[in-house]
This record gives C-alpha cells, structure tokens and sequence, in this order.
C-alpha cells in the first residue's frame, strides 16, 4: 500500500501515459500552424495568377474568407488554451495543497471542490467547439478544389462536337509548337555559342579583307517555363495543398480533443472526490488520493496549453 500523500504506482504510469499522449499531438503544432499558413499563401497565389480565375474571381474571395477564418480560429484557440492552463494550474496549485491542509475543515473541502466542478463545463465547452471549428474548416479545404475544377471546367468546356474536336487539335498544335520551340531555341544558343568562339572571320575578295569580330556570347540563365500551366496541373497542385492544410488541421482537432477528454476525466475525478465529503463519515484520505492522482495526471498538460497560447512548442524531458 503507498504511504499517505504519494501517488500510487497506478497513478505514476497514468500520468506517463497522459505524458506520451500528449507529447504526441502538441509537438508538432507549431510547425503545423507555420506549415497551414504557408500552404494558404501558396493557394492563394496559384489562384490569383490563373487568368481563368484572377484576383476578383468569386474563389479568391472565398478562400481568402477561409484563410481569415483560419486565423481566427487558431486566435481564439490560443485565448482558450491559456485560460485552461490557468485553470489546471489552480487546481494542481491551490485546490490540491489545501486539501492536504488539516485547518481546512471538510466542509470547506466540498466547497472548494464544488467551484472547481462549476468551472470545468466552460473549459470543456470551449474545448469541443475549437476541436468542431478546427475540424469544420479542414472539411471546406477539402471541398474547395472541386470547386476550382468546376470553375476551369465551366471556362474551358466547349458548346458543341465540333468545338471539342477543335479544342483537341488546338491543343494539340500548341503542344507541337512549344516542343519545336524549345528545340530552335536550342539550335540557336548552340550556334551563336560556336560563334562565339570563332571571335574573328576574315572575308577576302579580289584584294579587299574584310575582318568580323564576334563579342563572346554569354548563355542566359534558362528562364522559367513560359507556358501557363494547364487547368488539370492547377487543379493539382491547389489539390495537394489542400490535402495537406486539411490534415494538419486533423492534428489541431486531436489536440483539442485530447484537451477535451483532460477536462472531462477532471470533471469525474472532482466529483469523485466531492462525494467523499457527503459520506458519513466523510473519506478524507480517500478525497485526497483522488485529487493528488488527478493531478498528477492532469499537470502536463498546462505546460502544453501555455506552450500552445504563445505559439511554441511544450518542454518535455
């Protein structure tokens, strides 16, 4: 049996594992957030550089709402993490050292366990609508480039046979022109390089000579592939960011979730050991393990939620 005031060996390996849990699903949100707010940018320029679609496109619109939605989201996040580190860390601080206090009376005990167990609804309230919100958004990025490869669609869809044939051997021109394009271009540079070289020719003609100087040709940097990029290759690449917004916002959900599950063990636990104090005669001892345990369980997570209000990432050893 474990002496009076240490917690069990049951309880040690709960708060490991609370530990490991939660090591698991805030370490990586900082890079996340920088990662979500990138890849946002990164789809809004793909966007406003399509001439199909363009800065006053209804789509540039709408994904710049989700970008500020995104922001807000993440803000309000924040605000609540710092509040449930406050708490956590009254309750660990305050709440559990007063229990062990032999001059707080039992009644006074139940009181303060019965305010903590009023204040716990609001974080748990809070954290269930920021795991809903960070989950409600990853849904619409995932939806949005259906709706960009309807709008190409819509843009490039011919109205008849004809014009789809039509459609066809343009693009089937274009698709020539630009690989013998690329192919004189080079024949070119491979000339005037050779040119280049020579520095010097000497033209001789019934007793005149005629010398011409070469300047030595420098080969240009080879500039960026000039020809705008297909609506399957935008749709694509708009595709992949999303995908990868979408599941770093999963990573945002769990946390919260985790969050949620924290506060909602807390709540169990306190009014466990709130109903030791109605009993006749009241379980001290039995109260104060409660609280202890619950503690123990509940204290890594402060550091992660003041980690996540300020934008960092928890300290653990």
């Amino acid at each position: 049996m474990a002496e009076p005031g240490l917690p069990s060996y049951n309880d040690v390996q709960a708060a490991q594992r609370a530990r490991a849990e939660l090591k698991q699903n805030f370490m990586t949100l900082t890079n996340d957030q920088l990662d979500i707010q990138e890849l946002f940018r990164s789809v809004a320029a793909q966007l406003e550089t399509t001439p199909e679609i363009g800065e006053q496109h209804p789509l540039c619109n709408e994904w710049n709402e989700l970008r500020q939605r995104h922001r807000k989201v993440y803000r309000d996040s924040q605000q609540n993490a710092g509040l449930c580190a406050h708490f956590l860390k009254n309750f660990a601080e305050i709440l559990v050292p007063l229990s062990q206090s032999t001059e707080v009376s039992i009644d006074q005990k139940r009181q303060m366990i019965g305010k903590f167990l009023e204040t716990i609804p609001v974080h748990l309230n809070a954290a269930k609508e920021n795991a809903e919100k960070f989950s409600e958004l990853g849904k619409e990025v995932e939806v949005f480039p259906r709706k960009v490869a309807s709008a190409l669609r819509l843009k490039a869809e011919p109205e008849g046979f004809f014009e789809s044939i039509w459609t066809g051997i343009e693009e089937l021109c274009m698709s020539i022109w630009n690989t013998l394009n690329r192919l004189l271009t080079k024949l070119v540079n491979t000339f005037k390089l050779m040119l280049s070289r020579l520095e010097k020719l000497r033209f001789s003609c019934f007793g005149i000579s005629l010398d011409v100087h070469f300047s030595r040709y420098q080969t240009l940097e080879p500039e960026a592939d000039m020809h705008e990029m297909t609506p399957r290759q935008v749709v694509g690449e708009i595709e992949d960011d999303a995908r990868a917004i979408t599941l770093k916002l999963t990573a945002f959900e769990s946390a919260w979730h985790v969050v949620r599950l924290a506060c909602s063990s807390l709540q169990s636990d306190l009014a466990l050991a709130k109903g030791f104090t109605t009993c006749i005669p009241p379980v001290v001892q039995a109260c104060d393990s409660n609280l202890r345990a619950a503690a123990l369980v509940h204290t890594p997570l402060v550091e992660c939620l003041n980690a996540y209000s300020v934008g960092k990432s928890p300290d653990f050893f």
